[in-house]
C-alpha cells in the first residue's frame, strides 16, 4: 500500500532545513527526483501538492525547464473535492476568529509608529520614515501571519491532505498548526527524507 505525502513549495526552498539534498533548490529537486522516482514508480509513494502550489513552485524555475519536468514528473497535481469534502463547521469558527484576531492586532501594530511620528514630528525625516516603515512592515507580519495559514495556497494543502489521508509535509509553523486542527498527520522535511531513504 502507497503512502501519500502533500508537499508544501518550502520543502523545495526553505534553506534553514536540514534536509542533505543540496547547495541550492536545483540540487534539490534533482537529489529529490533520484531518490524518490523509484518509489514513486513502484508506487510505495504518492507525492502530492496542489495546481496553486505547483504554480508557486514553478515560479522559481521559469528559465529552467529541465527541472520544471522532473517535478512534473515526480508531483501529482490535485485539488481536493469541493463538493465532497466535510469539515468540521467549529474549525471555520475557529479560523474566523483567530483572523479577526490578528486584524485587530495588525491594526494596534500600525497605530504604533503612527503615533510616536505624531508626538515627535520633528524627528520625522526620509530616513526615519524609511525606518519606521520597515519596522511597521515587520510587526505587521509578526502580528498577522505568524504560525498562521494566511492564503488560500496553504489552505488548499490542508484540505487535499485531508480528503486523501496524506501528510503534509512543510516547516512552516502555521500550516503545521493548522493541519493539526483539520486532523491531518504531519512530517517536517527533513524526518521525510529520512523515511524515503529508509524505503529506497
Amino acid at each position: 500500500m502507497s503512502q501519500s505525502f502533500v508537499l508544501d513549495t518550502n520543502f523545495f526552498i526553505n534553506r534553514q532545513r536540514p534536509i542533505d539534498l543540496g547547495e541550492n533548490i536545483e540540487q534539490v529537486v534533482m537529489n529529490f527526483a533520484n531518490l524518490t522516482k523509484p518509489l514513486v514508480k513502484a508506487e510505495k509513494i504518492v507525492l502530492l501538492t496542489t495546481p496553486d502550489s505547483f504554480k508557486e513552485l514553478s515560479s522559481f524555475f521559469e528559465d529552467q525547464p529541465q527541472t520544471l519536468d522532473q517535478l512534473n514528473n515526480l508531483l501529482t497535481i490535485s485539488s481536493y473535492n469541493r463538493n465532497q469534502l466535510q469539515v468540521s463547521g467549529s474549525l471555520f469558527e475557529e479560523l474566523i476568529a483567530e483572523t479577526g484576531k490578528r486584524l485587530y492586532r495588525g491594526l494596534r501594530t500600525a497605530e504604533e509608529p503612527l503615533k510616536e511620528l505624531v508626538g515627535k514630528p520633528e524627528s520625522l525625516t526620509a530616513e526615519t520614515l524609511g525606518q519606521k516603515v520597515t519596522q511597521l512592515r515587520d510587526k505587521y507580519r509578526r502580528a498577522t501571519r505568524e504560525n498562521f495559514i494566511d492564503s488560500t495556497t496553504d489552505l488548499g494543502l490542508i484540505l487535499l491532505a485531508k480528503e486523501k489521508n496524506a501528510a503534509i509535509v512543510s516547516s512552516d509553523n502555521g500550516l503545521l498548526h493548522w493541519a493539526r486542527n483539520f486532523g491531518c498527520s504531519e512530517l517536517l522535511p527533513e524526518v521525510l527524507v529520512k523515511k524515503l531513504k529508509s524505503l529506497s
